[in-house]
């Protein structure tokens, strides 16, 4: 089970992409890759009962999309009461994870907020909040974390390791959005097909032995 948020560190499998990532040595690219893997494994271990959930709410956020007209004066708290009971429903009917759970009301309570201030949101509603399930699964089991651990550390590179964790977030969510969808389809979290290099890519500097790179092939 993912254990982060239990421990008040990364996981361990969550270590590697840590490490790579202040080492500095591979370009975005390829921290984006290797960052999918552990953020595969801790969506599978979340289960699928998040994803049941948000696919309920979704229809309760489209009841509100189609009925514009109505937002402004609409009861904000209805939203509160709809989720909390949503909640019930499921620990009532099946065995959960907490943390799932909690993380999908976050990601739904994102999209309220946004529907309350008058923002539009185009396409597939429960691809929307899936979506922002596994981003908010990727920075709280990782790049939230960070930060604490480099605390432990002697001079870290704090402006290296934030530009890095900046260039791979873009990629993230490309590969969060290719994501979703196959989650919404299959109501499911196995099996996702996640596009990524075979090999991570070192960045060659002009430090580097360009003599002994070549060699190397």
């Amino acid at each position: 089970m993912p254990d982060a948020d239990k421990i008040g560190k990364l996981s361990r499998r969550w270590s590697k992409v840590y490490k790579e990532v202040c080492e500095g040595h591979f370009d975005s690219a390829s921290l984006a890759d290797a960052a999918m893997d552990p953020l595969r494994k801790d969506i599978e271990d979340y289960g699928n009962l998040p994803i049941y959930f948000l696919k309920d709410a979704s229809n309760r956020l489209e009841d509100l999309r189609n009925n514009p007209l109505f937002l402004p004066v609409h009861d904000w708290s209805e939203e509160d009461r709809f989720i909390r009971d949503l909640k019930f429903s499921y620990v009532q009917k099946s065995r959960f994870n907490q943390r799932g759970i909690d993380l999908a009301i976050s990601a739904y309570k994102e999209v309220v907020h946004n529907f309350r201030n008058g923002q539009i949101i185009d396409g597939n509603l429960n691809e929307v909040l899936i979506g922002k399930y596994i981003r908010r699964i990727y920075d709280g089991n990782f790049t939230d974390l960070v930060p604490r651990m480099l605390g432990n550390q002697v001079n870290p590179d704090w402006e290296g390791i934030s530009d890095r964790l900046h260039e791979m977030d873009v990629l993230i969510d490309e590969k969060i959005d290719s994501v979703a969808p196959q989650i919404a389809k299959k109501d499911s979290v196995k099996r996702l097909r996640i596009r990524s290099r075979s090999v991570l890519q070192k960045i060659i500097s002009i430090k580097d032995d360009v003599f002994s790179l070549g060699n190397s092939r």
